[in-house]
């Protein structure tokens, strides 16, 4: 899980506001675009787009994607990528208490592409009228300030794999100034989602509790080939043995049973015929 921390456009506050639009350096959509789209570091893409959010008038950025969900199934935790600008003990509680099933406008994000506004009511989001959050899940959102923003879903590019990123407004700006910004911003606020979204869930997961060693990716990578084990060693200059023990160990890592199982896992997560080594995840210290 990846966490940064906020930036700030004036000192060390964001403008709070419940009336007016703040007065914001415009962001520059052309620059973001030919910085983040020549970038594969997932922290530099990530900081890029939660600093143009935050020059459209909104403060912390949540995004969630998880490459095995289908249905109903949000798949598992471990695969999950995570990153946020809050805190990383307010997003641990989040998951864990699962609160965010509680949110209304992220069920309607899971299933439809676009901007969901706070503001649409529980029936438009496809609750009943008098649905409510549980008090535990009310007192959350309120505490860290959840309570006014929009999420953001995007079209499926396969069977699996489901995302959704949440926008939410600075202390004290009020749901109607939200709601004017993503009128006025609309394709360009859907743009910027959409494009972090394709390049985000692109990139190996460094978070993951997953992570393949180099010869593991190796391996597989010489199997998706159509390569026997005894190719695979010849190959790598390596025993027989030796390319089993690694398979042995992907699998392993990957949760799996089978090779051709781990092969299709490994794809999903990012970790074949990738570029250079992936990374391993770094502790939660929030940078700037």
């Amino acid at each position: 899980m990846e966490h940064q921390k906020a930036q700030t456009l004036h000192g060390n506050k964001v403008p709070s506001l419940s009336g007016p639009l703040p007065d914001l350096i415009a962001p520059d959509l052309t620059c973001y675009l030919s910085e983040v789209l020549m970038s594969t570091d997932r922290s530099l893409i990530w900081s890029r787009t939660t600093d143009y959010f935050r020059r459209c008038g909104f403060g912390d950025i949540l995004y969630g994607y998880s490459p095995d969900s289908h249905g109903a199934n949000l798949g598992s935790t471990e695969d999950c990528i995570v990153l946020s600008t809050l805190g990383p003990e307010i997003v641990t509680e989040l998951a864990n208490e699962g609160y965010f099933l509680e949110s209304t406008t992220f069920h309607y994000a899971l299933k439809t592409p676009g901007i969901a506004p706070f503001s649409m009511t529980c029936e438009e989001c496809g609750f009943d009228a008098d649905w409510r959050p549980s008090a535990a899940a009310a007192d959350f959102f309120r505490r860290h300030g959840m309570l006014t923003g929009c999420s953001i879903g995007f079209p499926p590019e396969r069977t699996r794999g489901r995302a959704v990123m949440t926008l939410l407004a600075p202390p004290d700006m009020s749901q109607a100034c939200i709601d004017s910004v993503i009128k006025t911003r609309h394709n360009e606020i859907l743009s910027v989602a959409a494009v972090a979204h394709r390049l985000l869930s692109s990139l190996p997961n460094p978070a993951s509790g997953r992570t393949l060693t180099r010869r593991q990716r190796e391996v597989l990578e010489w199997v998706a080939e159509g390569k026997t084990l005894a190719d695979i060693a010849l190959i790598m200059d390596i025993k027989v043995a030796t390319v089993e023990k690694h398979l042995r160990l992907a699998r392993e890592m990957l949760g799996v049973e089978t090779t051709a199982h781990a092969l299709i896992k490994a794809a999903f997560l990012n970790q074949v015929f990738v570029v250079g080594d992936i990374p391993r995840e770094i502790s939660p210290a929030r940078s700037t």
